[in-house]
């Protein structure tokens, strides 16, 4: 029983089998200019009107394909900072980012731009009096996530980026991994400049994600030679991986409210149990959040021990972030969330998607509770001896 999903989600068998027919039948190189390569070429184009056709962006927004979300994130956020520095180097970001994005920042700032790390609300989301206040006449820059891989905090990137074009000359970028398939998104007369997202979020393929942006945003190119994708990444296009995206979207598009409802209730089941569950507290809220991603601090217990003796049960749940879990034994989010060292340090997220059955939720509800009182017995006892 498998609920991690926020780090990866199994590819949808309509996926491999696109994936597999267009590998087959499309293989030529669709940069070449006789009859195979134009056939290739015409099926690759036509993956990227339908990316930006389902986000409603097909008049006013380019599709750049890429190896996923955190290369999106570098092209959008090193690319911007590099193309507009005459503008101004200052930069917004916030405190929750996920590493992809914190971690350019961090290495703008060290190269010289100026870098306003936002604070959180308890809810995980940025205030927009904060953001408004942070703006500058120099503000070149505002990259937020709309929603947070750890706790499902979902910012209101429509609001905050209406603010952010009344108020200053920045571009507005947006790391949707978490959101695109799950959550209601548009791009139709959107204030985002930016956008990106990996497909193996929604049951596509890892090593696959796009970069969409507004037609007035230029941006130098990520590797140099042949001048693909608009000259933003050269090398040999992937027509398969890029129609396999394409039709994982579609699919995760048609399901996405149902599965919205669904997946709504399980959460809300989850969190019952947990309340009645002593020493466990929520990170972020029930409310404004996203369904799909639950975090508990359990106090007293190391996260990792619950991880495991879940995975005895054959269930599957995570710590921090999938990206950081090797590094640090600390939530980053949690604790910019709560300023608790401890419950940044005994977090767990359970994280659900549209294949989840309710019955995976039933035996995951009746198994936590004496799992964790379990674990907090023997922890006692060995105290003791």
């Amino acid at each position: 029983m498998y609920f991690d999903y926020a780090a990866t989600t199994p590819p949808n068998s309509e996926v491999l089998k696109t994936f597999e027919k267009v590998n087959r039948e499309f293989w030529a190189n669709p940069h070449a200019l006789h009859r195979a390569g134009v056939r290739a070429e015409t099926l690759l184009e036509q993956a990227r009107r339908q990316v930006l056709t389902l986000f409603g962006a097909e008049s006013a927004y380019r599709c750049i394909f890429t190896g996923g979300a955190t290369e999106s994130n570098n092209m959008a956020i090193k690319g911007v900072a590099r193309q507009y520095e005459s503008r101004g180097k200052h930069l917004i970001t916030s405190a929750v980012e996920h590493p992809s994005v914190l971690g350019v920042f961090q290495w703008l700032e060290k190269e010289g731009w100026e870098v306003t790390i936002l604070p959180v609300n308890a809810a995980g989301c940025v205030e927009p009096h904060i953001l408004q206040d942070a703006l500058r006449p120099d503000t070149m820059l505002v990259s937020l996530m709309h929603v947070n891989n750890e706790i499902g905090a979902i910012n209101n990137v429509e609001a905050l980026g209406r603010m952010i074009k009344t108020q200053s000359p920045a571009f507005f970028h947006v790391d949707a991994a978490q959101s695109v398939g799950k959550i209601d998104l548009s791009l139709a007369n959107s204030p985002i400049d930016l956008l990106t997202f990996s497909a193996h979020k929604f049951c596509g393929l890892k090593g696959s994600g796009a970069l969409l942006l507004k037609n007035k945003v230029q941006l130098p190119p990520l590797f140099h030679g042949g001048g693909q994708e608009s000259g933003y990444r050269s090398g040999t296009a992937d027509v398969a991986t890029a129609a396999a995206l394409a039709k994982a979207l579609r699919i995760a598009l048609e399901g996405r409210a149902t599965a919205y409802q669904r997946v709504c209730s399980y959460k809300q089941t989850i969190a019952e149990t947990f309340s009645g569950i002593d020493g466990t507290e929520l990170n972020g809220a029930l409310e404004n959040s996203s369904p799909f991603v639950i975090n508990y601090s359990v106090r007293g217990v190391r996260p990792e021990t619950i991880l495991h003796a879940l995975e005895e049960q054959d269930m599957y749940i995570s710590t921090v972030s999938a990206c950081s879990a090797a590094k640090t034994p600390e939530s980053s989010v949690v604790l910019a969330l709560t300023g608790n060292h401890e419950r940044a340090q005994t977090s767990i997220r359970i994280s659900l998607s549209s294949l989840t059955a309710p019955e995976e939720i039933d035996a995951l509800c009746a198994t936590l509770k004496p799992t964790i009182e379990s674990l907090r017995f023997k922890k006692k006892v060995g105290r003791k001896s």
